[in-house]
């Protein structure tokens, strides 16, 4: 708890909450683009900034559902 804070992105739900990181956001989005598509800047940088700002919040908190998903 005294340690350097961190944060996790997932496109799993079910396997973040077994390993139960501090904090944590998951998305729609596919594995191996949990951080959004590629190409897609602008996805990226909200999915990377909504996990980021979990940094600012007391851990443990529970896990943060983005709405993010994949293109159809």
């Amino acid at each position: 708890m005294k340690g350097i804070a961190t944060t996790q992105s997932s496109w799993n739900p079910g396997l973040t909450r077994l390993v139960g990181p501090p904090r944590a956001t998951v998305s729609g989005l596919m594995r191996g683009a949990t951080l959004g598509k590629p190409h897609d800047a602008g996805q990226q940088r909200r999915v990377l900034a909504a996990t980021l700002a979990l940094l600012a919040q007391d851990a443990p908190l529970e896990i943060v559902k983005l709405d993010e998903v994949e293109a159809e």
